[in-house]
């Protein structure tokens, strides 16, 4: 049957104590010509004037208490939805209460605010279950990191440590901010010290004149410390490598997250009165055989959404089951 996944997944759920699930929503697409705007304050998306004026629907979030770390009380209890597509594009607008703002991850205590929504790749036929697919059945996940937006606003530059401590200082002969940065090709990985010695001396360890001029030797953002995440390519830890402060990825189960290769979604949040609004928009169609392809006219649609400030990352959450988007 159709749902047996669902209902399946709805049996452990039950079995692990989980609160009962809001009803499934149907969200409709308005239908517009012209480019879609992706800023959330744009007049196209407000709730007074504009094509998607009185288009929201208010689904109710759900505590995810189906897989461990549970999570019985996260801060988001429902979010506004709605949708646009002008028959290349299609655009989805979530809004939430949030009274803190936590756009910002430096430290270990802090957690960032977050919101996704998930499709499965293959259209049509049985859905996946909504517990981030399964084996073989997999979800095209979009995920807007509020840390994400934050870095974005300062030439793609990543947040560090002397963004939240003032008064730290390097000094201009710092141990480490002659290390390099980059894809580990040419590097010299049998000196590791980054001091002035060795070969590190004839690439301007020494000489102000003669550094890389990707390193910034002013205070914060990216000082060109050694950063293995940058120099093996990964997207979180390269703004570079980011399109927008939508991360896209895909999934066939819990715990198997992955980036994809090829990023296509647009997006952007914004933080006023204690509000979160998030758009996502992509083209109906894509090159990539990981992405969802628009073409049936509807899809099932999941949302979550974390709240940093309630320390809310990976498994804790608030969640939904399958929605319906119509375009």
């Amino acid at each position: 049957m159709r749902h047996s996944k669902l209902i399946k997944a709805l049996i452990i759920a039950f079995t692990l104590g989980m609160f009962a699930v809001a009803n499934a929503a149907d969200i409709k697409a308005v239908k517009v010509s012209g480019a879609i705007p992706t800023s959330p304050d744009n007049p196209f998306w407000s709730e007074r004037y504009g094509p998607t004026a009185l288009k929201h629907v208010i689904i109710d979030m759900d505590p995810q208490m189906i897989t461990n770390p549970m999570w019985p009380n996260p801060s988001t209890k429902y979010v506004f939805v709605k949708a646009a597509t002008n028959g290349k594009e299609i655009a989805v607008h979530l809004e939430y209460n949030d009274p803190t703002r936590n756009d910002i991850m430096v430290q270990s205590q802090q957690y960032k605010d977050q919101a996704a929504i998930m499709f499965p790749v293959k259209q049509g036929g049985e859905e996946p279950p909504f517990t981030m697919g399964g084996d073989g059945e997999r979800v095209n996940i979009w995920q807007w990191k509020a840390t994400w937006g934050n870095e974005g606003t300062t030439s793609n530059s990543m947040q560090d440590m002397e963004d939240q401590y003032k008064f730290m200082a390097m000094g201009s002969a710092g141990y480490y901010m002659y290390e390099p940065d980059g894809k580990l090709s040419g590097i010299d990985t049998a000196h590791k010290s980054g001091t002035k010695s060795g070969s590190r001396a004839s690439q301007g360890a020494g000489n102000i004149s003669k550094r890389s001029t990707n390193i910034d030797f002013g205070m914060g953002q990216n000082e060109g410390v050694y950063n293995p995440g940058r120099a093996t390519g990964n997207i979180l830890s390269d703004a570079r490598m980011r399109v927008s402060a939508v991360e896209d990825l895909n999934a066939e189960g819990f715990s198997t997250l992955t980036t994809q290769a090829h990023q296509d979604v647009d997006g952007e949040g914004n933080w006023r009165n204690n509000r979160w609004a998030v758009v996502f928009k992509r083209a109906l169609s894509t090159a990539d055989s990981n992405d969802t392809q628009f073409s049936g006219g509807k899809t099932p649609m999941a949302i979550a959404i974390w709240n940093g400030n309630n320390k809310e990352r990976n498994g804790q959450k608030a969640v939904t089951q399958w929605n319906t988007l119509h375009y």
